[in-house]
């Protein structure tokens, strides 16, 4: 648990930076011992020497650099975020890696990361911003980072390593991705990609030549890019009232004959499809972005408004499309008050077919709701703009954005309407989500998961903590059998696996046991497809097994019994059962994760008919270790 510093703390940069990453293990930012071990090293206010040291620690950007017309042109990220992308990562000790965009605190975490045999370059257009990273880096001790001054949209040939990167980070806002070649067969990319003003960080991995997107979307902010690299919003403004209209990832349209569309009030189209107040809706508004032909963001010049429309945030321009002489506009009605709000998504129509544009974009809401919304985030394929690879027009389930170098495949997963409709009853009870804002609950099946896993779901990974709670209750292994149900990527097995145990993960998702794989660097445990509720357990390599662990799906077993009784016949009599779970409502009242966890009723389920029950809280976890 988090803990408050002292007044003598309160001014101490160790005890403030070990703080910050108490609270980003708390909130899941953090998931892996090495990622924790480099933001405990590096010390951030030694890059931020103009602010003080609570500033410096406070979970926010750090600005370092404004651009003449005030914009912010170079900052320190937010530790929050970097935790996000530095993880995406994957970067290994040895590692080559490129960041583009410097200031020195993020190439720091890298080389911490890649060890002293690995090789760090970062590098910025601004001279300045280059100076004074180098600065920063050769005094914290951090002097074996390259650091150049180049445009990044034209790296030199010499400073991409023979055969690639294996991990390229960038850390400015960037709407396109030209460094497909630059990434080593296998590596990572992990970028804040731009689509019609939209940012999301995303992680994606080079596989046959093209870029293919395996994590959850991640809605964030960063300076933008400078050089041949900055991007163009295409903005057009109505004349005469204020109202103007970015078409950055589409044909500009002319906009002049859309005035006298704004001369009436709209007609409004419901489309009943709800979201609630703390619940962001990115996914549709990139499902949006490229199902409807003249998609374009809307903003309101404060100087220039009549007052014709309700103009949207300052820093989140509204979703529309123009159809000839009349407009459509993304809105919402606030139609209830519990826990935060409900709100329902309405299509205001501007013009003499304001009315048709509106039913058409409601019709693409509520399509979006029946095949998509349940299905967490899409599969995003990157490829260079001469790839031979037809990519075919824009259809059902797959969008595609032509940038300068690439073209970008957005592919939408279809969950089956009854998956959907289950996981969107269950949300109202259990409002978890991703931080994308997708639907974190299903029910406990294969046909539900398995697109989830396929489309590049991910579980928090154990953190160091965790992985010593679970090292003091069941042991070395001295190559015991151990088995991990539901195993997911891999990341509890591969910890079973270092402590010596002979360790088998299974998962009834292909995808899943698939993760596992190809995350797996060197020996480590074996991965079996498998239910083990259902399948037969003879299929298994051992008949009993020292340990056998469960983390994170106890909560979403359906016959939580018939799950214990199967556990049971595979547990050694003296073998240990590790589960760990969230608790339903640990979290604080206005969290919406805070019912994501098991009852009361359903812990006594699990506890019941052990001779050993042992019990210890980390953040809203419990670990359990239950023997016969």
């Amino acid at each position: 648990m988090t803990t408050l510093p002292t007044p003598t703390q309160e001014h101490d940069p160790s005890a403030l930076r070990h703080r910050l990453v108490d609270q980003l293990l708390a909130a899941g930012h953090v998931r892996t011992a090495t990622v924790e071990a480099a933001l405990r090293n590096v010390p951030r206010h030694a890059f931020a020497p103009e602010v003080a040291v609570q500033t410096a620690y406070a979970d926010d950007i750090i600005p370092t650099r404004d651009a003449p017309d005030g914009r912010i042109s170079s900052s320190v990220s937010a530790p929050w975020l970097q935790a996000v992308m530095l993880e995406a990562a994957r970067i290994q000790r040895n590692d080559r890696v490129l960041e583009i965009g410097s200031g020195g605190y993020n190439a720091a975490l890298i080389a911490e990361l890649v060890g002293p045999t690995g090789q760090v370059t970062t590098v910025d257009i601004d001279p300045e911003v280059t100076d004074r990273a180098a600065r920063f880096l050769a005094a914290a001790g951090y002097d074996r980072v390259h650091v150049l001054t180049a445009d990044a949209e034209h790296l030199p040939a010499d400073v991409v390593p023979e055969g690639g990167f294996d991990a390229v980070i960038v850390t400015v806002d960037t709407w396109d991705l030209p460094w497909i070649t630059t990434v080593a067969e296998g590596g990572r990319l992990v970028a804040p990609l731009r689509l019609h003003q939209y940012v999301w960080s995303i992680g994606f991995t080079k596989r046959d030549g093209a870029l293919i997107s395996e994590e959850p979307l991640t809605v964030c902010g960063f300076v933008p890019m400078q050089g041949a690299g900055a991007w163009e919003p295409n903005l057009r403004t109505v004349p005469g009232c204020g109202i103007r209209l970015a078409f950055e990832d589409a044909t500009p349209m002319s906009v002049d004959q859309l005035s006298p569309a704004f001369d009436r009030a709209p007609s409004t189209v419901r489309t009943h499809v709800t979201v609630r107040g703390e619940e962001p809706f990115d996914s549709l508004t990139l499902y949006l972005a490229g199902a409807l032909p003249g998609f374009c963001r809307l903003s309101v010049d404060p100087d220039h408004h009549t007052g014709l429309i309700s103009p949207p945030p300052p820093h989140w321009p509204g979703a529309a499309m123009v159809r000839g002489t009349s407009l459509a506009r993304l809105a919402h009605e606030r139609i209830g008050d519990d826990d935060g709000g409900l709100y329902e998504f309405v299509i205001h129509g501007y013009g003499p077919s304001g009315h048709v544009a509106a039913t058409e974009m409601a019709e693409r809401v509520q399509h979006w709701q029946r095949n998509h919304r349940a299905g967490l985030y899409p599969r995003i394929t990157v490829q260079p703009k001469d790839a031979t690879e037809p990519t075919g027009a824009s259809s059902d389930g797959l969008h595609v954005f032509h940038k300068n170098h690439t073209r970008i495949k957005i592919d939408w997963t279809v969950v089956p309407e009854e998956a959907a409709s289950a996981a969107l009853a269950d949300a109202q009870d259990h409002p978890a989500r991703s931080r994308s804002g997708r639907v974190a609950t299903a029910p406990s099946t294969a046909d539900y998961w398995e697109p989830l896993w396929a489309g590049g779901r991910r579980c928090r990974q154990v953190t160091t903590t965790e992985a010593a709670l679970l090292a003091d209750h069941v042991g070395p292994g001295h190559g015991r059998p151990a088995l991990d149900i539901g195993t997911g990527e891999g990341s509890l097995a591969r910890h079973l696996h270092q402590l010596g145990y002979r360790t088998i993960g299974i998962d009834f998702a292909p995808s899943a046991i698939a993760a596992a794989r190809n995350t797996q660097q060197g020996d480590g445990p074996a991965w079996h497809l498998m239910d083990i509720v259902s399948d037969d357990l003879t299929a298994l390599p051992d008949a009993a097994y020292a340990v056998v662990t469960c983390r994170l799906v106890y909560r979403w077993i359906d016959d939580k019994g018939a799950f214990l009784d199967r556990v049971r016949q595979v547990l050694a009599p003296d073998g240990t059962f590790w589960v760990v779970t969230e608790l339903s409502g640990r979290r604080k009242k206005d969290d919406p994760y805070r019912r994501l966890g098991i009852t009361p009723a359903e812990a006594e389920i699990l506890t019941a008919g052990w001779s050993v029950v042992r019990t210890t809280d980390l953040d809203v976890l419990r670990c359990y270790a239950l023997q016969p």
